[in-house]
């Protein structure tokens, strides 16, 4: 996740981070069923650096009869950072639901930007190995039960919020490693939305013991999903906010 010293690395820093949490949900007493809080959705998000325009997110969720699951990120350059920065941000995680358990199957992160990355994850469950393609190498590590890739982490949480969890601890496959990332519950904070002012959960998110980096706003009654995400950087915030959210897969 990378540095946002100018307009030209702005985008692809801000979709990092966005991603990487990201991206990826204040009332406990909403059901905790998987299916009832992880509903197929699409939802659309704006970024902004202080009050300038970055960009836009794009989420998809989408989840079969048989609990397999499709998880699509797209970030996009808004026009006044599209002058300085082409990078377009995909990425993608596909795997297996069942009851509370998430299980990554495939990861692959897609930068579209000048100096093009393209990195595939596979997880192997039986041997515990998690192989990852980039750059025309392969290697293998090997991985704990529960291990996630950055997508799939943010649909663990939401579920892990939903069952009243206050603190919150990941093993994510990210970047040819496996870091820790911790979430921990602060309070709640009444956040305006498209949807009306919700009461949202705000959360701080780390890496392993580091100083928390970002704050994240999510709300029970979206079904966990974040409104709202900032970061502190340099003296500039970055702020990621939802503007659309529709149900269902299609």
């Amino acid at each position: 996740m990378a540095s946002v010293a100018s307009y030209t690395t702005n985008l692809r820093f801000h979709g990092r981070w966005l991603l990487g949490i990201g991206i990826l949900l204040c009332a406990s007493q909403l059901p905790a069923d998987p299916e009832l809080v992880l509903k197929p959705f699409s939802a659309a998000f704006s970024v902004k650096r202080n009050f300038i325009p970055l960009g836009e997110l794009e989420l998809k969720f989408t989840l079969s009869d048989t609990g397999d699951y499709s998880y699509h990120a797209h970030t996009m350059p808004g026009m006044l950072t599209g002058l300085f920065s082409g990078d377009e941000i995909l990425e993608e995680s596909h795997g297996r639901l069942s009851g509370d358990d998430i299980r990554p199957l495939r990861y692959h992160y897609r930068d579209e930007g000048g100096e093009a990355e393209n990195t595939a994850l596979a997880f192997d469950w039986d041997a515990l190995e998690v192989h990852t393609s980039s750059g025309g190498i392969t290697w293998s590590q090997p991985i704990a039960p529960g291990t996630q890739d950055k997508l799939s982490q943010q649909l663990l949480v939401r579920l892990d919020l939903a069952q009243g969890k206050k603190h919150m601890a990941y093993q994510v496959a990210d970047g040819g490693k496996i870091k820790q990332y911790r979430f921990q519950v602060e309070g709640k904070d009444p956040i305006e939305t498209p949807y009306g002012r919700l009461d949202c959960l705000r959360v701080k998110r780390s890496k392993a013991s580091r100083a928390p980096d970002y704050t994240i706003w999510f709300a029970p009654e979206l079904n966990y999903l974040p409104v709202k995400i900032e970061r502190q950087r340099s003296g500039r915030t970055y702020r990621m906010v939802l503007d659309e959210l529709r149900e269902g897969s299609d």
